[in-house]
């Protein structure tokens, strides 16, 4: 058995030894002492500071394609329209309100702003009620009267089953008011 073992240990000297790794004999000193071991930087890895100019370049290239493709959340609401209106001019206003099916109950809200009103009403700046609309168009007409001069705003919100539909209606009241005798 001796013979074999000595036949053994001859082979094994003569095969050709591999080269540690870089940073082996570091490695191995400081795992027998008790020492942490400083690594060489593995090949094809990017250093920290490179990681993170990635990672932030990644976000913003992320943050750009979502504020792209993705649609904002708006409630329906229809395109503002403009009438202009002189001062102490009444006039019809049409609100069309355009449904996809029955709404039993409904209630209607009406917003004004600026100088103008609802004839009959003074100088209410809201108004609301309920009511039944019928399925498609729901035209409501309002007699709106100018009181003085500048920007104002009709606007009509339609509240039904917890959904809300928004109408506005831009309207400029121009010209001097007139004087009273």
């Amino acid at each position: 058995m001796d013979h074999e073992s000595d036949s053994l240990g001859r082979v094994l000297q003569r095969l050709p030894v591999p080269e540690p790794r870089p940073g082996f004999v570091d490695r191995a000193i400081a795992r027998a002492t008790g020492e942490t071991a400083t690594r060489a930087p593995a090949r094809g890895v990017a250093p920290a500071w490179q990681a993170w100019i990635g990672a932030a370049l990644g976000a913003v290239v992320t943050a750009a394609a979502m504020l792209l493709f993705q649609r904002p959340q708006v409630p329906p609401e229809a395109p503002a329209t403009g009438i202009t209106l002189a001062v102490n001019e009444s006039r019809n206003v049409d609100v069309l309100i355009d449904s996809e099916r029955e709404l039993e109950d409904a209630t209607i809200r009406i917003a004004l702003t600026g100088g103008i009103a609802v004839d009959g009403f003074g100088n209410e700046r809201s108004l609301h009620w309920r009511t039944r609309l019928d399925q498609g168009r729901n035209v409501l007409s309002l007699p709106v009267v100018a009181q003085s001069p500048g920007p104002g705003r009709l606007v009509a919100v339609v509240e039904h089953g917890g959904r809300t539909r928004r109408v506005t209606i831009d309207l400029a009241v121009v010209g001097k008011p007139e004087a009273k005798s």
